[in-house]
């Protein structure tokens, strides 16, 4: 797909489709993700497939109680793990471990779109709780980002966007 339309087309998708996503385009996703921009290059991020149906209740109970995530047949849980951020660049760190998974996020997103995937990125979430469900350390080495809903989208339609001008400004800050 060309890259403008696949940013012009991809929206959040809140309304799946029964059917699975195949194994190959998982993987294309997650390939995707990996080559996101990365501060010093570290690559910190790790990605939890969620499949099983109990633990997507789960989440998406921990979620702000968001039950409509659990029609997507799979969640990425895009998670950083930090030892190496921290290790080199210190009280930056959680910047840089959030922007980090926010770039492979979008990338997984785009990619989504160009699978012909409906996506949705869930910031809104327990992350203690997650950890629990998923078993990952409490410890603090690993920091839950992001969830990503995944799966044929069961929507239609279209969405607007404000005028490019109301984003700009030169030079300064400006409101108008």
């Amino acid at each position: 797909m060309d890259l403008d339309k696949c940013i012009k087309d991809r929206r959040s998708i809140r309304k799946y489709k029964s059917k699975k996503v195949e194994q190959d385009k998982i993987n294309l996703l997650i390939d995707a993700a990996r080559y996101a921009p990365s501060a010093g290059n570290v690559q910190d991020w790790k990605f939890i497939i969620v499949k099983d149906k109990s633990k997507k209740e789960l989440i998406s109970n921990i979620s702000s109680n968001q039950s409509w995530m659990n029609q997507a047949p799979i969640f990425i849980v895009v998670c950083s793990e930090i030892k190496d951020l921290k290790r080199t660049f210190g009280k930056h760190t959680d910047t840089y471990a959030k922007q980090d998974c926010s770039a492979a996020v979008q990338n997984i997103l785009l990619k989504a779109t160009d699978l012909k995937l409906g996506s949705c990125w869930i910031g809104g979430f327990n992350e203690n709780d997650i950890k629990t469900v998923l078993k990952i350390p409490e410890d603090g080495s690993v920091k839950v980002e992001a969830i990503i809903t995944i799966g044929y989208s069961d929507e239609d339609g279209t969405f607007d966007r404000y005028p490019l001008k109301s984003f700009i400004s030169y030079d300064e800050w400006s409101t108008t």
